[in-house]
């Protein structure tokens, strides 16, 4: 019983939990510094809002978890598990799960009641989901247009889009999507990412406003 709580074998599982879990904040963490390069809002004009980061987030999180999904796939057909049994599916839960718990947390920190934390979760999660499905629909497709259109519905939603940072974003899917598919096991495993580089900042005209729905809204 002893050993079971504090022995050998329950200090290991503690490392591997440690491990994991660091694994886990590796990747999400680059995910959000990528998410909040000036680039993508000085020289593309993203909307450097509360809106437009939670958009730069989904972008570079969808990308990880795109790669996870082929990587699942590829290994409960070779073990013959069940996609949510395998390696790379815990892993691609535990992302997402952080993923939520740090939204969570930053709506918090912004002063969201919890009377209200609740359907605000739920209403960026279906975002979420709505996003992802739009540009795996895009991609999947070879559909430039689709892909731009899917950007610009969703990431410039309250402000009309400057062609050439729509057009710079777009390409900019498809270098993480191309980065993407180099990343192997080992290095996922080992919460090592690597995105594509992106040009020094500056600033860009700055766009219209238009009328649109929030971030929350599904694409």
């Amino acid at each position: 019983m002893f050993d079971t709580l504090f022995g050998a074998r329950a200090r290991a599982r503690a490392r591997d939990r440690a491990q994991a879990r660091a694994v886990v904040e590796s990747l999400y963490g680059e995910v959000v510094r990528r998410a909040r390069q000036p680039a993508l809002y000085l020289t593309w004009g993203v909307p450097d809002t509360l809106d437009g980061r939670y958009d730069m987030l989904v972008l570079h999180a969808y990308v990880l978890f795109r790669r996870l999904g082929a990587l699942r796939r590829e290994e409960a057909a070779r073990t013959g598990r069940d996609e949510a049994e395998t390696e790379a599916g815990g892993l691609s839960q535990a992302v997402f799960d952080h993923m939520l718990r740090d939204l969570d947390t930053n709506l918090r920190e912004a002063g969201v009641s919890d009377m209200r934390i609740g359907s605000r979760m739920k209403k960026l999660t279906k975002g979420f989901y709505g996003r992802v499905g739009g540009y795996d629909t895009a991609l999947a497709a070879g559909d430039e247009a689709a892909l731009r259109d899917a950007l610009d519905r969703n990431v410039f939603q309250k402000s009309t889009a400057p062609p050439e940072g729509l057009a710079a974003l777009a390409d900019y899917v498809h270098a993480l999507v191309a980065a993407s598919e180099t990343w192997t096991w080992d290095d996922l495993s080992h919460g090592v990412i690597r995105f594509p580089e992106l040009p020094a900042a500056a600033a860009p005209s700055a766009p219209a406003a238009r009328n649109a729905g929030t971030a929350e809204t599904p694409a």
